[in-house]
């Protein structure tokens, strides 16, 4: 009976350092998703923000090219008009 008592001792020690050692690596885990979560909210800010910073970027060269086919333009008719009208 002492020897069933004893193997029983050693397998429920077992068991307890195992449930210790699978907390330690639920543990381990919980901080890496915590991690993951954290880095792919930053991620996801900035592409926002880049995404921003594209547009506006676009924005500015279709302005100037808006400003360069106007200029253009005014170089070209201004003259006429002038030649036309004295």
């Amino acid at each position: 009976v002492q020897n069933q008592v004893d193997e029983v001792i050693d397998v429920m020690q077992e068991n307890i350092t195992k449930v210790i050692e699978r907390g330690e690596r639920l543990d381990d885990l919980q901080d890496k998703s915590e991690s993951l979560s954290d880095n792919a909210t930053a991620f996801s800010n900035r592409a926002k923000q880049l995404r921003r910073q594209m547009w506006w970027r676009g924005c500015k060269v279709k302005a100037i090219i808006a400003l360069v086919a106007v200029v253009l333009l005014l170089v070209i008719i201004v003259p006429i008009v002038l030649k036309y009208h004295t």
